[in-house]
């Protein structure tokens, strides 16, 4: 019997489109290691060729799917920091979108920092959707200046330091790595402590 051509999942003209949506799923599925254009060809229901229509290499395809990723979670954040307003509740709410962001996406999340986007040439598209992120966040950090809620630090260096804090105890809960027993607790309880010792490390003196 012959075997069935995979389904065409694109329509004219929205092959990149398709193609990230296959690659998403297929990360979210089998972990971004797992990845490859023939695979996501083969989901798309298009030939072994047709991705390189579009990108030059996997590495092209992993930055479309991180932009991508990282585009939904400037939205999770925002949503979240509309909820909570401008003030100290605001840098905790960013901080628990940001968490949770990564926790229900763990593949993805993993993949937006892998080591493989790190290296290379510059990637615009993923550049401007990761600054975006980076942008709001500094953005909280300028308006709680403005209200003399934090020292007068680069806001620059402090937006830096809260997204490396958040992005530290990501990667140690996906590893399961929270040292002293505190892996017990809660995301948003280790969120909520982060915050707070955040903030008194940032408070006016």
């Amino acid at each position: 019997m012959t075997k069935a051509s995979p389904k065409t999942n694109y329509h004219h003209g929205d092959l990149r489109r398709a193609l990230v949506d296959a690659a998403r799923d297929l990360v979210r599925e089998s972990g971004p290691e797992n990845l490859s254009l023939r695979e996501v060809a083969r989901r798309a229901g298009v030939s072994q060729t047709a991705p390189y229509r579009h990108f030059a290499d996997r590495r092209e395809l992993v930055a479309a799917v991180a932009a991508e990723a990282f585009r939904d979670l400037y939205a999770r954040i925002v949503k979240g920091a509309r909820s909570a307003g401008e003030s100290k509740q605001g840098l905790r709410a960013v901080a628990e979108q940001y968490v949770a962001f990564a926790i229900d996406r763990e593949s993805e999340y993993r993949l937006m920092f892998g080591g493989e986007l790190a290296n290379g040439n510059s990637l615009p598209e993923l550049d401007q959707a990761s600054r975006a992120v980076f942008d709001l966040l500094r953005s909280g950090i300028a308006a709680l200046k403005e209200q003399n809620l934090v020292a007068d630090r680069p806001t620059d260096d402090v937006a830096v330091t809260c997204w490396a804090t958040m992005h530290g105890l990501v990667m140690l809960l996906l590893d399961g790595q929270v040292p002293g027993g505190h892996g017990k607790r809660s995301a948003i309880a280790l969120v909520h402590a982060s915050t707070e010792i955040l903030m008194d490390g940032m408070a006016k003196r």
